[in-house]
């Protein structure tokens, strides 16, 4: 799938350091939908409110989380799930890249995809991958708010580069 030429990543930028997940989950809409936001900052940091509440608009009870720690992964996946009707599946990346790039590629085959990356010890931030090409696969990056384009050896090396952390940790 391809970002829409009618809305430019930029407009999804995060607004705050904790929102990287919830602008993650308003792009997969997006790309997903023929949704656009009205107001971004405001669609984002209501997802995040959202994301990390115990019950989600969604029907699904979910752990809740401190807002302050950004995104967890099952919320993400809760959501995802609510846009696609897919099963999805948290998929740990961090001690097996390769193969974590290798699901990440299979699962863009049906869906935008969240990828959590960060430093050696933790996973610190969210990104969307949006497709697969050639050997690499294009990110919207919501701190840059912008659309990247990461190769196959810099997931695998755990050089990722996305938002300035370097470690691939997982693929919903």
């Amino acid at each position: 799938m391809r970002w829409p030429a009618d809305l430019t990543p930029h407009a999804l930028k995060q607004p705050d350091q904790v929102s990287c997940g919830a602008a993650s989950v308003v792009a997969a809409r997006v790309l997903l939908t023929p949704w656009r936001p009205g107001d971004a900052e405001t669609d984002i940091r209501e997802e995040h409110r959202l994301l990390t509440s115990s019950r989600s608009p969604r029907d699904r009870f979910q752990l809740p989380w401190p807002r302050r720690f950004g995104t967890p992964p099952w919320a993400v996946a809760n959501a995802l799930r609510a846009l696609t009707g897919q099963r999805i599946a948290t998929v740990n990346a961090r001690p097996r890249p390769v193969i974590g790039y290798e699901v990440l590629r299979e699962s863009l085959a049906t869906r935008p995809v969240a990828v959590y990356v960060g430093s050696r010890w933790l996973p610190r931030h969210v990104a969307l991958a949006v497709r697969a090409v050639d050997d690499a696969v294009e990110v919207f990056d919501p701190a840059a708010g912008a659309v990247l384009t990461i190769g196959k050896a810099r997931w695998t090396g755990h050089q990722v580069g996305i938002g300035g952390w370097s470690h691939f940790w997982f693929v919903v």
